[in-house]
């Protein structure tokens, strides 16, 4: 099950994570995840925790992404801001109710931790998906001109936690990629061009 088409909404956000099948158990997690994984359990200190805590910690540690993705120059700055929103959401989850109540006046109800939750998962989401776009390149034709045109088109998480295609970019005229919607410098290029588009949208939604 795609990680994308669960609904992550009021209480079933937590539970929804039981869904995720395709999370690895802790055997056959690799190196880098399972030491990133047993580093958040670790911050749990003396509390206690269950199967549906482990599988959590899990999620945010196992990015999912392909191996290049670390490589690629242009990521370079967006995986600081991954590992920092890591950070800051497994130390949420393992707060004292006290230091919360304490901190945060709007987590008053047992309602309002399981929607923030709820809200740093999407967020975890979509900067996932900046990071490693999805993405479609499609050829069209302009209206106007008829000239035939390559485009990207780029998938996004909508506040349900729902794959939706939400962005489009032109890459240039097809006759420049012989190798059509295949063509590997289309989609080196395409992704150039709309991975800072993803991250503008990441970033008005999450200035801080």
């Amino acid at each position: 099950m795609d990680t994308t088409s669960i609904i992550l909404a009021g209480s079933g956000i937590i539970q929804s994570l039981l869904l995720l099948l395709l999370i690895p158990s802790e055997e056959n997690m690799n190196e880098n995840v399972k030491k990133e994984y047993d580093g958040f359990m670790k911050l749990k200190g003396d509390s206690s925790y269950t199967q549906r805590t482990k599988e959590l910690m899990q999620f945010i540690a196992d990015d999912q992404f392909e191996e290049d993705i670390y490589k690629e120059s242009r990521n370079w700055s967006y995986l600081p801001i991954l590992k920092n929103l890591k950070e800051t959401f497994v130390g949420f989850y393992f707060r004292k109710l006290e230091d919360l109540n304490s901190s945060n006046i709007d987590l008053d109800r047992v309602a309002d931790i399981d929607n923030k939750i709820g809200q740093y998962i999407i967020q975890l989401m979509r900067l996932r998906k900046v990071i490693q776009p999805e993405v479609q390149i499609s050829k069209n034709v302009h209206p106007r001109t008829n000239i035939r045109y390559l485009a990207i088109k780029a998938y996004w998480i909508d506040e349900g936690g729902r794959k939706v295609r939400k962005f489009t970019k032109s890459i240039g005229r097809a006759e420049n990629y012989p190798g059509g919607i295949e063509d590997k410098q289309a989609l080196i290029d395409g992704i150039g061009l709309i991975q800072p588009v993803l991250f503008e949208t990441y970033k008005e939604i999450y200035p801080k």
